[in-house]
């Protein structure tokens, strides 16, 4: 019996350059490519793709030079701040038929590696070479899912609208940046907002039939509707108005039909050489001339007509067809197929409708991409080839019995059924009925495939090095790669994180000195973000707020019943001993009431994820609810990385729930700098300040931050305060999550401030209070003898 055909080796690819990671240096990268021993590659057949990638590596991290002041020479990335990220990112190419099963396009994977898939990046270094923006544009693309780390966060939404939603904001961004950093070299100058759309509008024509224009945000349309919605708001209105198409009934599909769909991709890559379509080049191994296209096409229809019956086809002629699809597979032209598949099909997403590319006259295969009827035929003939080898195929395929079912769990979409809502036929949330998401269904129907399968660019360091491992790769490739030992893959989480935030500092850092010359400057000062959804607040503030309001009115009245009055008289002259001995009496009140004015300072440095940002805004517009026995604060929101950004929003017991309805902008995403950021905020209520919160006083500050930074100079501060007109410090509160605690920064805090540390995940319930009131009795005691420095 004839088998399927193995990988050979093959010779050692092209290093990566040094430095890269802890474990992938040029030694490591050649084992992690080719020289491992005992087991599969990442790397058999795609070395020259290595070498090539390496260069427009290179390329993209091409240094210029700024000098400040006309004098100081200060060098940094011409791809600023993704720049900065990928010069601290592996990038590996792969023709790893498991690992391409995942995703045949480009992924990261949360410890801070880029791999690309060889045939994806043959057509995206064809069309570098053409001078079109697709290569970079997927360094960029990749190295923003690792900036904002999206794996740890929109848990709350089904896995592929949560995909399909940060693709969007990423690819939204990309375009923006790029189009408008593009034009304005052009112009010379900074453009308004008509001359950015056209920027736009100008950037997706010139990319519209490019590997790129499959992803998802990469229509004008997109643009219009998502531009400056966070990934959470952009996902929410997916959701609102998604469509599936209507899922198909679970029946049989015949073998010869099977077989026609692949032989009509053959017939198509015929036609595309033929007309002279300008195509990536294919690698040698996979070439196909018209002739052998033709003759696969017609040897595909005989087998099905003859089901393969033995008696009229040879398992022979079954090898010959199989190898022949498997070269197939990998050319260039199937891959334009599947991308003008992928376009219209995209067009539709959402809206209840299934694109059809095939002609074979069955429906449920003509909704499949052209890859993957030639992936199909393949795993039916493998069947046959090897019956003992499980490959998702039923025993005897050609003998009829085949289900949608049965294929698309064959295709690694199959699940356990799901007991939602399997027969709709309308409208719904995406991955809620028996959707194309998930791949589950009932019994009697199944759900439409559609093409949101294989465009996951984002992947579980642990998932990814389980499927190395099951896989076969080498231990040494797996060694090489720090997947060696699955108790590890946490510290290279965390060496990844930590590279981010090095690079978003670095970043930071020229952008101050360069200025507006700095590249991708939109996505370290200009970056704005929509929230349309907050998480239920765990911090309570009533008992600080009650005793705020006394010290915060004009004029007097006298209240014999109010609880917290103020006592006037010592106790020891009216010859009580304690002064809780005095009985009971009424005092002067404030007549007129002021509202307690709360200064919070929110971190949106690029250590800040955004699950993190989102409480700290949700208990920040909590503030200014009212709550019993009191009466809201008026919360001013200054949004902080090394400075205050933008302009502060202005949140009462009035309009807080405007910003639950319609959301809040937030900018930032630098480095961390404390002590500017409360100065700032002190500025604001200086005489003669523009701010309207001039001559006002400020009951609390609270940064609500990571505390990723150094602990601000209190001294500094007092002085900063009272040149402001205040008379001593305003209490200062340091709101971090109980994840980042941080030794150091609690002890040096609390000093001369305090810190509280809370619970800040999505699925926080537990509650607490924040004595305000107390905070700023510890705070005076702590700095009674805190000096302001002479300036």
């Amino acid at each position: 019996m004839a088998t399927a055909p193995q990988a050979t080796q093959s010779s050692p690819a092209a290093s990566q350059p040094q430095g890269v990671t802890r474990h992938v240096t040029d030694e490591g990268m050649e084992k992690a490519l080719g020289i491992g021993q005992g087991g599969k590659r990442l790397n058999t057949h795609a070395h020259d793709l290595q070498e090539r990638i390496d260069d427009a590596r290179d390329d993209f991290l091409e240094v210029r030079t700024f000098y400040v002041g006309g004098r100081d020479r200060h060098d940094f990335l011409k791809n600023g701040l993704l720049g900065e990220i990928v010069s601290r990112t592996p990038i590996l190419v792969y023709d790893l038929p498991e690992l391409k099963a995942f995703c045949n396009t480009a992924f990261v994977d949360r410890s801070g590696k880029m791999y690309i898939a060889d045939t994806f990046c043959r057509r995206l270094l064809s069309e570098h070479d053409a001078g079109l923006d697709s290569l970079n544009y997927v360094f960029r693309h990749e190295a923003d899912h690792l900036r904002r780390l999206h794996l740890a966060r929109m848990l709350d939404y089904p896995h592929s609208v949560a995909n399909a939603a940060t693709d969007t904001r990423i690819n939204i961004d990309i375009v923006k940046g790029e189009a408008a950093e593009r034009a304005e070299a052009e112009k010379g100058s900074s453009l308004n907002d008509n001359e950015v759309r056209e920027a736009i509008k100008k950037y997706l024509a010139e990319h519209a039939q490019s590997s790129i224009s499959v992803f998802y945000g990469m229509t004008l349309e997109e643009h219009v509707k998502y531009d400056g919605m966070s990934e959470e708001a952009i996902a929410a209105l997916m959701m609102k108005d998604w469509k599936e198409p209507p899922p198909l009934p679970n029946r049989e599909v015949s073998f010869e039909h099977i077989m026609e769909g692949a032989a009509q991709e053959a017939d198509n890559v015929k036609g595309m050489l033929l007309a002279g379509k300008p195509l990536a080049p294919t690698a040698p191994p996979y070439v196909m001339t018209p002739n052998e296209l033709s003759g696969l096409a017609q040897d595909l229809r005989t087998i099905g007509k003859a089901k393969a019956n033995p008696s009229k086809v040879s398992d022979q002629d079954l090898q010959s067809a199989y190898d022949r699809l498997a070269k197939l597979r990998e050319h260039q032209g199937l891959i334009e197929l599947d991308n003008q598949h992928i376009r219209a099909a995209m067009g539709l997403l959402g809206k209840g409708a299934s694109h059809s590319s095939g002609k074979t006259g069955d429906a449920y295969l003509d909704m499949l991409k052209p890859s993957e009827r030639v992936e199909m035929a393949m795993k039916i003939l493998e069947k046959i080839l090897q019956p003992q080898k499980s490959n998702g195929m039923p025993q005897q395929p050609q003998n009829g019995g085949l289900t949608i079912k049965d294929l698309e769990r064959a295709m690694g979409r199959g699940g356990a059924p799901n007991p939602g809502n399997g027969n709709s036929q309308s409208g719904g949330q995406p991955g809620d009925q028996a959707g194309a998401q998930d791949g589950s269904g009932t019994e009697d129907m199944v759900p439409a495939p559609t093409v949101t399968h294989g465009q996951d660019h984002v992947m579980s360091t642990e998932d990814l090095a389980q499927a190395l491992h099951d896989a076969g790769v080498s231990s040494d490739t797996m060694a090489k790669l720090g997947f060696d030992d699955l108790k590890k893959i946490p510290e290279e989480v965390k060496h990844a994180k930590d590279g981010v935030v090095s690079a978003i500092n670095k970043a930071s850092e020229d952008q101050m000195k360069v200025g507006s010359r700095y590249p991708g400057g939109h996505l370290l000062h200009y970056a704005k973000a929509q929230m349309l959804d907050f998480f239920k607040p765990v911090l309570t503030w009533e008992m600080a707020h009650k005793k705020l309001l006394e010290a915060c009115g004009k004029g007097s009245r006298y209240d014999p019943t109010e609880p917290w009055t103020l006592y006037h008289v010592d106790a020891a002259d009216m010859g009580f001993k304690h002064q809780r001995d005095v009985p009971f009496m009424g005092s002067r009140m404030p007549g007129k009431e002021q509202k307690p004015l709360m200064f919070d300072i929110i971190d949106t440095s690029g250590s800040v994820d955004d699950a993190m940002l989102k409480r700290f805004v949700s208990e920040a517009l909590n503030q200014a609810r009212r709550v019993s026995r009191g009466v809201a604060p008026d919360v001013l929101i200054s949004w902080a990385d090394t400075i205050c950004r933008g302009v502060p929003e202005f949140i009462s017991e009035k309009n807080y729930k405007q910003f639950l309805t319609k959301g809040i902008n937030y900018g930032g995403r630098g480095g961390t700098n404390f002590q500017a950021a409360i100065e700032n905020v002190l500025e604001m209520v200086k005489p003669g300040s523009k701010s309207g919160y001039a001559k006002r006083n400020i009951d609390a500050i609270c940064y609500m931050t990571d505390s990723g930074d150094s602990v601000p100079d209190p001294a500094r501060l007092l002085r900063k305060a009272q040149e402001c007109g205040l008379k001593k410090l305003p209490p200062i509160l340091f709101l971090v999550p109980k994840s980042c605690y941080d030794e150091r920064f609690a002890k040096e805090a609390s000093k001369w401030a305090t810190v509280v540390y809370f619970h800040a995940g999505p699925g926080a319930k537990h509650t607490q209070k924040v004595d305000i009131n107390a905070a700023a009795r510890e705070q005076d005691q702590k700095n009674r003898n805190l000096k302001a420095p002479r300036p």
